[in-house]
């Protein structure tokens, strides 16, 4: 029973990952200022926020470089709906810097996609992450 309560504090916290990434977004926020919130609004839901603080930070940190992957697989950041953006940051970031198994990555991303984007978006993001992880020059060092 322990390990499925582990579960779903996972997903609950990507969730609330994925809406704090397209906040970012949408407002250009801090995320400190989004980690603060979601704290107090979520306080007494069971959230990783230890999990969804760093993710978030790191998000931010390499949003440049995420950027520049997708440029590299001729995907234009610009032309992604905004929360496809956050959903395929979120995957690329939990890729490089997670330690969640590349199907589980893919398999949560179209999830998410699923629950809050466009009923077709999660085609777009599997193949996006599909070429991400097939094309090894685009897994570049920062």
């Amino acid at each position: 029973m322990k390990n499925l309560v582990n579960f779903k504090v996972a997903l609950k916290t990507r969730e609330y990952l994925v809406q704090a990434i397209y906040q970012m977004f949408f407002n250009n926020q801090n995320p400190i200022e989004i980690i603060e919130q979601f704290k107090k609004e979520h306080e007494l839901e069971k959230v990783d926020f230890k999990n969804f603080s760093e993710s978030l930070i790191s998000i931010n940190k390499y949003k440049e470089e995420f950027k520049k992957i997708l440029i590299y697989l001729e995907i234009q950041d610009k032309d992604i709906n905004l929360l496809d953006k956050s959903i395929i940051y979120f995957a690329i970031n939990e890729l490089k810097f997670g330690n969640l198994d590349p199907l589980v990555v893919i398999d949560e991303s179209l999830r998410l996609s699923k629950k809050f984007s466009n009923p077709d978006s999660y085609k777009f993001i599997n193949a996006c992450l599909d070429k991400y992880i097939k094309n090894p020059k685009s897994n570049i060092d920062f």
